[in-house]
């Protein structure tokens, strides 16, 4: 087991001092507890879930309620690399043989308070003598729409949801539509009093927009998410074909990397004349397509959040969304919401949008005003409060 950024024992790393911020709003002779928050995921791509993890842990350290020990894999995560904070490295990549092997030993033994889950559920084998946790969970996909979700992820989270809801001192979840599924799907006595609604934030606002892609023109609709079912790549197309058709179709611009399970999907995506297919770009590129964008086309099926819609109403962006899961809670009347199933409530939302200026000025103000209702120092704030009622549970 390494330690970050020195090789030196858990017993001998120095934590640091709590900021006189965050130590004010604590009365004299509080007693700063320990908090370890997994991280074992988090060397992938900066998208979804790994922006929720790293973006609430980089506010948590921030606000400094707890001292904090970030389980990591094989490096810390980029962004966390100075943290002030003590990294337990893991030698493994793969989440089955940290959440089953690595994990259990090391949380138990790291002596903290609580631990957070913010990416995965915890291991569902645990040491009598682990400290309570508080996992997030973030959408219930899996579950709700099942055939849109891979068979072993469907498998994988089939088996850890139940133990650790069941469990855990506290459950996170980004909005009240995640919040119902969960009570729907979940029947769990006493899971209704632990559960805790915490909104994400979005943090493109700290970024510097970069250059846009070489060819590419402002006016352009966008489109934000990875290539999978759900993410309703195949209507949106057919959507995009009647918007053309009736001669009102920009460039259909497509941020996300491939997914699963999306068939012929990413093939008819880049062969459609007027489509241009990105994959993954860095967060400077993001925002600048935000920026530069006639549109933001996000006619989803099934979210538990919604981030590519907050960031857009961020940046002012008209939007039209899917009403389906999170996403008119989300929007809270500041995008146009269409049935995402009807493909010609898809075109007609997107043209409307890309054509009256009136509803293009109005959407732009209030998405920016709804935006401003989501930050990640709330979200930090609220989950602190969170995982002291884990301690006390």
């Amino acid at each position: 087991m390494l330690l970050g950024p020195a090789p030196l024992p858990p017993s001998s790393c120095r934590w640091p001092s709590v900021p006189l911020s965050a130590a004010a709003a604590y009365p004299l002779g509080t007693v700063i507890r320990g908090v370890g928050v997994d991280l074992t995921a988090c060397w992938r791509p900066r998208v979804g879930m790994v922006t929720l993890a790293l973006e609430l842990t980089t506010h948590l350290l921030e606000l400094g309620a707890h001292r904090y020990t970030l389980f990591c894999s094989r490096e810390r995560p980029a962004g966390l690399k100075a943290a002030p904070c003590r990294a337990v490295l893991s030698p493994y990549r793969h989440e089955l043989v940290n959440k089953l092997r690595w994990l259990p030993s090391v949380e138990a033994e790291a002596g903290l308070d609580a631990v957070l889950y913010p990416y995965w559920p915890p291991p569902p084998w645990r040491r009598w003598n682990a400290p309570p946790v508080a996992v997030e969970i973030h959408d219930l996909a899996f579950r709700v729409r099942p055939d849109e979700v891979p068979w072993q992820q469907r498998a994988y989270m089939g088996s850890l949801v139940p133990p650790a809801l069941r469990r855990a001192a506290r459950v996170l979840v980004p909005s009240e539509a995640t919040r119902r599924d969960l009570l729907e799907h979940y029947p769990v006595p006493g899971l209704e009093e632990r559960l805790r609604v915490i909104p994400e934030g979005w943090s493109l606002g700290r970024v510097e927009p970069g250059g846009l892609p070489e060819g590419l023109q402002p006016g352009f609709l966008l489109a934000v998410g990875t290539i999978e079912p759900r993410k309703n790549y195949g209507r949106l197309l057919a959507a995009y074909r009647l918007l053309r058709a009736r001669g009102v179709a920009p460039p259909l611009v497509v941020v996300g990397r491939p997914g699963w399970a999306y068939g012929r999907t990413l093939a008819d995506l880049r062969a459609e004349p007027g489509v241009r297919v990105l994959g993954h770009v860095d967060d400077a590129t993001l925002r600048a397509l935000y920026q530069a964008a006639a549109a933001l086309a996000f006619p989803s099926l099934y979210e538990g959040f919604g981030l590519p819609l907050l960031e857009a109403m961020a940046e002012g962006l008209p939007a039209v969304a899917g009403a389906a899961g999170s996403l008119p809670e989300l929007a809270g009347g500041a995008a146009l919401v269409v049935e995402p199933t009807d493909v010609e409530a898809i075109a007609d939302g997107l043209e409307r949008v890309l054509c009256d200026s009136e509803l293009r000025a109005r959407l732009s103000a209030a998405g920016r005003a709804r935006a401003m209702e989501f930050t990640w120092d709330r979200a930090a704030q609220a989950t602190a409060r969170a995982l002291d009622e884990a301690m006390l549970s």
